[in-house]
């Protein structure tokens, strides 16, 4: 019995690495595609844009992409999600995943079933603690570039918990920033960092937040 279930975990285990290939696989393909044109219509003497998105991209119509990776940049089914997830190679925008840590957080991440382990904690405190963290660290992001955005996410899903977006103004910019914290520590945490597809916030935000009444 206990082979046969190994056997079963080693199966999924080579599905799953099938699979990823495959969609690297793909990805390059796709980008590969992207430069024979773009090198096709400058050798006519055309010029070249990026080409439109599908109509359907990042939507629930969409059955090959992820909608809540592309406006998000997590999914909360990670690499078991059925939909594709496509890290970009440049952004400019960083994501530190669980950068932000406040007290109710760590409280909810004993227990992520246990949804009012956190409610002894004001959102006040939230509040004072997230300028708090505001004024440690940005300060340090812009030693990379310009940020533009600065959002932090206070949702209590594990994918998405204390997450840390941080737009610059340039994808060069942006990659600065990657190299300068991508490892680094801060708060007991070693940092990770990866560049994030989302450049829109308002599709970003939790339409609970930004319309309470329907909780």
């Amino acid at each position: 019995m206990i082979r046969e279930e190994w056997e079963e975990q080693q199966r999924k285990e080579r599905e799953l690495q099938e699979k990823r290939q495959q969609e690297k696989r793909d990805r390059e393909e796709a980008v590969q595609k992207l430069l024979d044109q773009a090198e096709s219509q400058l050798e006519n003497g055309g010029s070249w844009k990026n080409p439109d998105a599908p109509l359907d991209y990042g939507t629930e119509k969409d059955k090959a992409n992820c909608p809540f990776f592309i406006k998000t940049g997590a999914c909360r089914f990670g690499d078991r999600c059925s939909r594709k997830h496509d890290h970009p190679s440049s952004s400019s925008t960083l994501m530190v995943r669980g950068m932000f840590v406040t007290f109710a957080m760590e409280q909810s991440r004993r227990d992520d079933y246990d949804t009012d382990a956190s409610l002894e904690y004001s959102e006040d405190e939230m509040r004072q603690q997230f300028l708090e963290f505001y004024d440690d660290v940005l300060p340090e992001f812009r030693n990379a570039g310009k940020v533009v955005q600065f959002k932090v996410s206070c949702n209590f899903e594990p994918h998405l918990r204390g997450n840390v977006y941080v737009q610059y103004e340039t994808e060069d910019q942006c990659k600065e920033a990657f190299m300068m914290f991508n490892g680094r520590w801060y708060a007991g945490r070693q940092l990770q960092c990866e560049f994030s597809p989302v450049t829109k916030w308002k599709t970003a935000i939790c339409d609970l937040l930004l319309h309470p009444q329907r909780q």
